[in-house]
């Protein structure tokens, strides 16, 4: 049977878990008092004490006798965050529930916002998701917030826009007939609010989305939060993969005789968190235990699709061949150089990996002294290439070119590891030129020499202290005076002459043009 608004005591149930937050849970509580909605007519906050001992117990109290009417307390025996929101569930009286943890906060319309988008969208919808933005030590937007991009609140249908995954239960607000028979997975320290999605998603691949809405989650400067501190709990390695992602992997061939992409997707984000781990803490897991987390790991990852892994946001191009190489192996991919674009990549039988050339080169500085410029920048380089014997600046003015080496050197501090292996490294080089190298107009390509392959760099990045910028484009040192543009492949140099200055004052005027049109 459909149940209406007149079914329920309430618009929402905010249930939130307490736990040792003194310092921080009537900020999270006065974030639900002054909703826009309206506290009292429209929303109750179900408080459960998880076995608290400072003074979260007595502020949960406190607020209680302020709103008898909104605001439920549960005093209970210590059984961690997943107990605490399933005993809370079984007191809503809400149409809708959401699960804000008790150090975090919403901003004031977020429940109104939320609930015109669930009264006027399909009433199958199970759930709607507001972004998550980070505060007090972080200060900016989570990294699954690009699908919030749209900027207009809408359903999302994960067989046709799979990347678009929902993991935390705390930025989700539930209808309450989809929440009522469900519960949070107990066994689990980490991943319950992603099993306990999954579970729903299941069944119905869609949810909704409101931008304007906002979950802001506390990273805490003591650096106590879960987010913190889960890399140095066994759980998180173990656990999680036992309980999370092989349960999600096998219930869905089991429900639907296949993983479809939105699975695979979720537990491939999930899984890169553990693949993005430089070293893992010696104090965390037995050498058994190890052996055991990584055997699941890599099980894991052999039921992911190729193009899964490849379509991740904010995976590095080194780590993702990486992956590739340990799901193709033992074909680990074969070295192939073009020499028409100077470039090399791996080859696999369905796909190529990232090249050598499509790494950026950071511009850090541009000195121009007495007689010559000096340039130095740095640039990342994947360790299964053929590591640089040299690294040059090749100078092309008409018809001639000219060679100038660099000094370099390695910082394997700032390239990317996996449990101590390393996958990248980071050289920093520098050149001077001089500038009687630069009479006329000169393209400055950005080269090296790996293994016996001639690599020309493709893009470029400006670091904060590079001059060159299209506003900032002329300097003079001394008599010498240069224009000086970014190109896609080269930094470019041209004397300062008349005509020179003509084109370049256009060029400006141009871009000044574009912006106001």
């Amino acid at each position: 049977m459909n149940q209406t608004v007149s079914d329920y005591r309430f618009k929402f149930s905010v249930v939130t878990a307490v736990y040792n937050v003194e310092p921080y849970l009537a900020e999270a509580i006065e974030s639900i008092l002054t909703q826009d909605i309206g506290f009292e007519e429209s929303v109750e906050i179900i408080l459960v004490d998880d076995g608290s001992t400072d003074r979260s117990s007595a502020i949960c109290d406190e607020y209680q006798q302020k709103f008898p009417d909104n605001i439920k307390v549960i005093h209970k025996e210590n059984g961690g965050a997943a107990s605490a929101r399933n005993t809370g569930i079984s007191h809503c009286e809400g149409q809708y529930i959401s699960f804000m943890d008790a150090d975090d906060r919403l901003t004031s319309s977020t429940l109104s916002d939320v609930y015109g988008f669930f009264s006027t969208c399909d009433a199958n919808i199970p759930f709607v998701s507001v972004p998550i933005y980070f505060f007090e030590k972080r200060d900016f937007g989570h990294r699954l917030n690009y699908k919030y991009e749209c900027e207009s609140s809408r359903i999302i249908d994960l067989v046709h826009e799979y990347s678009f995954i929902q993991m935390s239960a705390s930025s989700a607000f539930f209808r309450h007939k989809i929440i009522q028979d469900r519960s949070f997975d107990t066994t689990l320290k980490y991943a319950e609010d992603a099993k306990l999605i999954m579970d729903i998603l299941l069944d119905c691949p869609r949810y909704g989305i409101v931008p304007s809405g906002r979950y802001m989650y506390r990273t805490r400067n003591t650096l106590d939060s879960a987010l913190n501190v889960s890399k140095h709990r066994k759980e998180w390695y173990i656990d999680s993969l036992k309980y999370y992602t092989f349960w999600a992997l096998d219930e869905s061939e089991r429900r639907l005789g296949y993983v479809p992409d939105f699975v695979q997707y979720t537990i491939m984000y999930d899984l890169l968190a553990r693949f993005r781990m430089k070293k893992f803490p010696d104090d965390v897991m037995t050498a058994h235990e190890k052996e055991s987390f990584l055997s699941m790991l890599f099980r894991a990852l052999q039921r992911i699709d190729d193009h899964i892994v490849i379509e991740q946001h904010n995976l590095s191009p080194e780590l993702c061949d990486y992956l590739l190489s340990i799901k193709k192996a033992p074909d680990s991919g074969t070295l192939v150089y073009d020499a028409d674009v100077e470039n090399q990549y791996f080859h696999y039988s369905d796909f190529n990996s990232c090249s050598s050339a499509s790494y950026p080169v950071f511009l850090e500085t541009l000195d121009f002294q007495e007689n010559a410029l000096t340039l130095q920048a740095h640039v990342k380089i994947y360790t299964r290439f053929p590591y640089p014997s040299k690294m040059f600046l090749r100078l092309i003015s008409g018809s001639q070119t000219q060679i100038i080496d660099c000094s370099f050197y390695e910082n394997r501090d700032e390239g990317a590891l996996f449990n101590g292996q390393q996958l990248s490294l980071t050289l920093y080089f520098t050149a001077i030129i001089p500038y009687d190298m630069l009479k006329s107009s000169t393209k400055v390509e950005f080269c090296m020499i790996s293994g016996s392959n001639t690599i020309k760099f493709h893009s470029f990045r400006r670091g904060n202290e590079f001059p060159v910028t299209p506003e900032n484009s002329r300097f003079k040192s001394g008599k010498h005076v240069f224009y000086v543009t970014l190109a896609s492949q080269s930094l470019n140099f041209e004397p300062g002459t008349p005509v020179a200055r003509l084109k370049h004052k256009a060029m400006h005027c141009a871009r000044v043009i574009r912006r106001h049109i």
